[in-house]
């Protein structure tokens, strides 16, 4: 009877070989495929959180008018605050951890004026500003830490500061359809005047188990769009402590005098 010799002996060839195609083949197909559905699950989730927070801010309810101007506080714990909307939408960002997670909240709300104006106004007792349409609007950004919205001094929406007031990125996304920075198309959000928009945008960066591979993270970005509901036809909604902060009614009256804008119920027409 002939010995077996080390080389010749074929017992367990077959666990060796699984081995070797589970290390260099299965196992790194395993762990892309739960990478994949972990990144999936997060744009999904961070996707839920820019649509609850914007219906959150939709349905804030604002501080007492003056002068039928009606405000949102930019930061604070209390039911009205952009803020303490912000965390009540980190808190459902959960199991996922939120820190690092950035947030922008802006608005963009389309003045009374002739070149918005669907019908002619009659009104003589107005000079309208000459450059066209005007536009409120506010944008406040938050960062997350230690599970909870702190404000930031960014605008990375890009709000315009400057005082032309007939664009930037935050207006062009509110009148373009598809929303764009560069704006065109039509059918935006905002097209007649007292249309709001609000738009929120969050980013967070996702290491996954690419993470601790890759040198470059991934960042995941989601947006949402969402109109003011708050049921009055005074679509006039400022947040004069926000970041940014820009109100033209004062570029639709005469001699520099703040005035306020209404709608009817279905913003058919509006006044100053």
């Amino acid at each position: 009877m002939r010995r077996r010799g080390f080389f010749n002996d074929r017992r367990g060839v077959a666990a060796v070989e699984f081995a070797l195609i589970f290390a260099f083949f299965l196992l790194p197909l395993f762990i892309g495929l739960i990478e994949i559905v972990t990144l999936y699950r997060a744009q999904e989730k961070l996707n839920a959180f820019v649509i609850n927070l914007a219906m959150m801010v939709s349905v804030e309810t604002p501080l007492p008018a003056s002068n039928n101007i009606f405000t949102l506080p930019a930061t604070g714990t209390s039911a009205s605050s952009l803020q303490d909307a912000c965390n009540g939408a980190v808190a459902g960002f959960a199991p996922y951890p939120a820190n690092g997670l950035t947030v922008q909240i802006a608005s963009v709300t389309l003045e009374a004026g002739p070149g918005g104006l669907p019908k002619p106004n009659t009104s003589t007792s107005f000079v309208y500003y000459s450059g066209g349409k005007v536009y409120d609007q506010w944008e406040q950004d938050f960062t997350v830490s230690a599970g909870s919205c702190a404000s930031s001094t960014t605008n990375a929406i890009g709000t315009t500061s400057n005082t032309s007031y007939t664009g930037g990125p935050a207006i062009n996304l509110a009148t373009s359809n598809p929303p764009s920075t560069a704006g065109g198309g039509s059918g935006g959000l905002v097209q007649s005047p007292c249309d709001n928009a609000l738009i929120v945008k969050a980013q967070i960066p996702y290491p996954g188990l690419l993470g601790l591979i890759l040198t470059n993270r991934i960042t995941l970005t989601q947006s949402a769009y969402m109109r003011w509901r708050y049921a009055s036809t005074e679509t006039e909604l400022q947040c004069p402590t926000c970041t940014v902060s820009i109100n033209n009614t004062a570029n639709l009256a005469a001699s520099g005098a703040a005035r306020y804008q209404s709608c009817n119920a279905n913003n058919t027409s509006a006044t100053n």
